[in-house]
This record gives structure tokens, sequence and C-alpha cells, in this order.
């Protein structure tokens, strides 16, 4: 992990890797190429878990590389295993994605300037922790996870309780930056997702079906 972390947040101490969190850019390579599992991200549940009772509804964002994840099932199950998780509503990112695409469409229509995309967290993290000369390059938009959650409390209500799913570690950095404080309260990964379904011996394919997300859907965002 110390030779495939590429920013230098690790480093070796007494034959043990020591983790630095303030040089941490949160790409979770780390914990992707650790062979003992030694090293893991930081757990979405508890968010989840504190997610405060009451008639606030809570809904899933679903990032656009599900297909990828799950590819043994139809969006259907996915959907359907969801809301038997509790969900109350379902979207999907895609929607957020499309309006990411049309606001770098703008930009870039307006100015000749060269940029460095925002949509990946741990880029941002990185430029901002290594190469604080381009932060004025940073593109000013958002990713599509903010993207779809503004529009969803716009259309909702700010009291919507979001919790994004997707194959990002370093997600759940970007949903506690500062700047982005109410947009979404939790953040679950794929594996996380999955133990979630096991644990309350939800079958997958058995869910397969013609159950889909709610509006707003995704276009072309879908293939972020």
């Amino acid at each position: 992990c110390v030779r495939e972390c590429p920013a230098p947040a690790l480093k070796t101490i007494d034959g043990q890797a020591k983790f630095s969190a303030t040089r941490c850019i949160g790409c979770g390579n780390c914990a992707s190429v650790c062979s003992q599992n030694a090293t893991q991200g930081q757990s979405g549940f508890e968010d989840v878990a504190a997610l405060p009772p009451g008639p606030a509804p809570v809904a899933a964002i679903v990032a656009p590389s599900y297909p990828a994840e799950f590819d043994d099932v139809g969006a259907g199950a996915l959907v359907a295993a969801l809301r038997r998780l509790g969900f109350a509503r379902v979207h999907e990112v895609a929607f957020g994605a499309d309006l990411v695409a049309r606001a770098y469409a703008r930009l870039l229509l307006e100015d000749d300037g060269r940029y460095i995309a925002t949509t990946c967290p741990a880029v941002v993290s990185y430029v901002r922790k290594y190469h604080p000369e381009l932060l004025d390059r940073l593109a000013p938009i958002v990713s599509p996870m903010i993207a779809v959650a503004r529009a969803l409390h716009t259309t909702y209500g700010p009291e919507l309780k979001l919790v994004f799913v997707g194959p990002c570690i370093a997600k759940k950095g970007e949903a506690k930056y500062e700047q982005f404080d109410g947009e979404v309260d939790a953040v679950l990964t794929f594996a996380e997702f999955r133990t979630l379904v096991e644990q309350r011996g939800i079958d997958l394919p058995a869910l397969d079906g013609d159950d889909d997300f709610d509006p707003p859907h995704g276009s072309l965002g879908s293939l972020f």
C-alpha cells in the first residue's frame, strides 16, 4: 500500500504502514491493493443508522456505474432491494450527470481555458493538497452526486434525507465537505450495500422485475 499510494499519505515505521489523514486524498487505492484486508474505508453503516428517526423520507441515489457492479441482475432488482431496505425513494445519479455535462458544455463554450474536471473528489483533493497552484483550474461545477442532491432537495424539500450508493470510497469524504453540508447525509459503497442485502436475507436475482427508479430519470448521463 505504501508503494501504491498516489499521494504520500502512507509510510513505514517499525515494519508497519502508518497513515496520515491530512495527506490522504481518499481514493481508496490502499484498500484495494492490501492483500491482508488490513486497510478499510470509513464505514457508511454508522452514518445510515444515525439518520434521525421521524417522518422525513430517506431516498437512495445510485451511481450510474451500477450495471458494472450488478451485471448479474437488472435495475429492477437493485431498486426493489433498496426499497426493501427502507428507502422511500430511489433515484439515479445519472440525472445529476446530465446536469453536470450540460454545465461543462456551457462552460467550455463560454471560456476557451483549460480545466480539470471536478467529477472525482479524489482528484479535487489531490489538487487542493499537492498542487494548490492549480486551484483556479478546477472547473467551478459540482459532481453529479451533489447536482442530483440539490435537484431533489429543490423538488421534494430540504427535509429529504439522501444516501448515495456507489463504487467510490472518495465519495464518503466529498459528502462531508463543509461546503456540501446537508446535501448528502450518508454514503454506502456497493460492497456495503451487498452486505446489507445479505444481512437482511434479500435475494437480489429473485427481485428482478419491472421496478424502476423514481423520476427525474437520467438520459445520456447513465454513460458516466
